[in-house]
């Protein structure tokens, strides 16, 4: 429990709190931010509904059907709620801020309801409506930073840095891999995406409070910490200054404790040489990069609004692999996007072939409400989507499997963050390139540093012993 937890809190006993999070990273990140934030108010965290005091969704609105879903569950809670009436039900996150109103009209059960760019008001919701009876609502974007309401001064805010506590974890238990986010929103508006309408404009946070955040969470038992944003490439510049993504990664790898650094989502239209060049220079970057292309065709990159062509893609391929021969790149593809002709499928192939990405998410073009795409007159069939999917995966598939195989017989360093569930004695890690690497061992390695030698490997994850 914080210190600044109220002395009448501390003679009761703590609220529970259920927490449910879909979708991306960041919103597990702030999942756990809004737990800290609880914690604060007496609220201990708990793995079941069924005896929770508070029931907190934060939802993500860019998978299809994300508004379906989540009326799916306030149903299934609306029922428990009646068995249990002192229990409240709060939805965070996108879909709370894309649907606002609408969602509580459809959902009069939710107590609680805020974007994603309101979390730090949760304990004021909660308080209003326990105050009212009436469900409270926050949506709509920040002009800064909570923070920035408190201290505006470099001196204020490390002040209020310096004894930051670790956020509680979502799962109750030591995390060896931490989230912090960096930045909030977007500023690139490309065609097919919904978040600059559910998370806002770009608003980065200081060097100070991230660095202080990761040194936080490393006291809590983390050895790598994953740097998160919509576009972590334009950090900095909406203040006004030169993008200070480079500063902001060779500050955090300063930190004594941190045995690894990684970072997503990565924009190719943003990435600079300089940052290509750090991963030379910085051993605790590794050897792998997550840098989304989305299509290997440049007609459809221009109607996607993706500001960079094919070309300008691979010339950021070929800075990192100057940088670092061996190094693994990952991405993000979308097959059938409108007015996609088998030639611009054909040209995603050839990149595919041409990058030998690692793995890929790849998905079919669905429309989002909103978006300029949703509008486009020439949508893909559904069948020809899913034909071209297959496709895709098939290639993925083999190049991933290809790379993975190549492994066998190297000797990687891994770090190693949780044992198996269904195999007791076997322990799950990560490679420098991001590669899964499973180990038997006899004693508990979460948390550890290893040298292993590959001895086999498949599509999903290799193989190791201890040496």
């Amino acid at each position: 429990m914080s210190e600044v937890t109220s002395q009448s809190a501390l003679t009761s006993s703590p609220k529970k709190v259920h927490v449910e999070t879909w979708g991306c990273q960041m919103n597990a990140a702030d999942s756990e931010r809004m737990l800290a934030i609880l914690a604060e108010k007496n609220y201990a965290l708990t793995q079941s509904a069924d005896d929770a005091d508070l029931v907190l969704l934060n939802t993500c609105h860019i998978r299809e059907k994300a508004k379906h879903k989540v009326l799916s569950r306030l149903g299934i809670l609306r029922e428990l709620k009646k068995s249990r009436p002192g229990m409240k039900i709060a939805v965070a996150g996108c879909v709370a801020q894309a649907e606002g109103r609408r969602l509580l009209k459809a959902a009069p059960q939710i107590d609680v309801l805020l974007g994603p760019g309101k979390i730090e008001d949760l304990p004021r919701l909660l308080a209003e409506h326990e105050a009212s009876g009436q469900s409270s609502v926050a949506t709509g974007f920040a002009r800064r930073h909570h923070h920035e309401d408190q201290a505006e001064s470099t001196s204020e805010t490390n002040d209020r840095t310096k004894d930051l506590h670790a956020p509680p974890t979502l799962s109750g238990k030591r995390e060896i891999s931490r989230y912090v986010n960096i930045q909030q929103g977007c500023n690139n508006y490309c065609t097919f995406c919904v978040v600059p309408f559910t998370r806002g404009r770009e608003l980065s946070r200081t060097i100070n409070e991230i660095v202080a955040e990761s040194k936080a969470l490393l006291a809590s038992g983390a050895r790598e910490i994953t740097l998160l944003g919509q576009n972590v490439n334009s950090y900095g510049s909406d203040r006004g200054e030169t993008t200070q993504f480079v500063e902001l990664l060779s500050e955090v790898a300063r930190l004594p404790d941190l045995a690894r650094l990684r970072f997503t989502t990565s924009n190719p239209h943003d990435f600079t040489q300089d940052l290509a060049s750090l991963f030379a220079r910085e051993p605790k970057l590794g050897r792998y990069i997550h840098l989304p292309v989305q299509s290997g065709s440049d007609r459809i990159l221009q109607r996607m609004q993706r500001k960079v062509t094919a070309a300008e893609y691979l010339e950021r391929v070929n800075w990192l692999k100057a940088a670092v021969p061996d190094i693994a790149i990952s991405t993000d593809l979308i097959v059938g996007f409108p007015g996609e002709t088998e030639e611009d499928f054909a040209a995603t192939l050839e990149l595919v072939e041409k990058v030998r990405f690692s793995f890929s998410f790849t998905f079919k073009y669905s429309p989002r409400n909103n978006t300029p795409a949703a509008r486009y007159l020439d949508q893909v069939p559904e069948d020809v989507k899913e034909e071209r999917l297959a496709r895709l995966n098939g290639l993925q598939n083999r190049i991933t499997a290809e790379l993975n195989a190549s492994e066998i017989g190297t000797t990687r360093q891994v770090l190693f963050l949780y044992e198996s569930e269904k195999l007791p004695g076997h322990f799950y890690g990560r490679t420098d390139h991001f590669r899964l690497v499973r180990v038997a061992a006899q004693r508990n390695l979460t948390g550890e540093i290893a040298n292993v030698t590959i001895t086999d490997a498949n599509k999903t994850a290799l193989l190791g012993n201890l040496i």
